[in-house]
């Protein structure tokens, strides 16, 4: 839900004084936060702020079309990886599989010998048949 327009974003006081500061000043400083839902405002353009991701300070360069959202926008709080395929749980899904596979593979041969038994007794029914037909 968005804030109220009657109301003013909302900025951390700490990091409003420290953009004011470098304001007044002309150097280019990081400035390091842990605010993330502070919003951006017009008076950060062209400030470099470090924020807090939960394990280190991300470095973001603040530009005009960033103002209006929150700081913690531009830094993800976690980066997701895969599964190692190397771990227990998949071993033991790979060998059942394996298990699964060669299962199969027996009843396959099964059922193909037992196709091969039919075909025979289809064709001596065939013969048959064909026999009865011309007399």
């Amino acid at each position: 839900m968005t804030r109220s327009l009657n109301k003013n974003p909302f900025v951390a006081n700490h990091l409003l004084r420290k953009i004011d500061k470098l304001n007044t000043k002309t150097k280019k400083e990081i400035i390091v936060t842990w605010s993330r839902a502070s919003t951006i405002i017009p008076i950060m353009i062209g400030h470099t702020i470090a924020i807090h991701n939960g394990k280190e300070h991300l470095p973001i360069y603040i530009t005009s079309r960033l103002t209006g959202h929150k700081l913690g926008e531009f830094v993800p709080t976690f980066n997701f990886q895969e599964h190692e395929k190397n771990d227990k749980k998949s071993q033991k899904n790979d060998k059942k599989s394996q298990k699964n596979d060669k299962k199969s593979q027996k009843n396959d041969k099964k059922y193909q010998k037992n196709d091969k038994k039919y075909q025979k007794n289809d064709k001596k029914y065939q013969k048959n048949d064909k026999k009865s037909r011309r007399r």
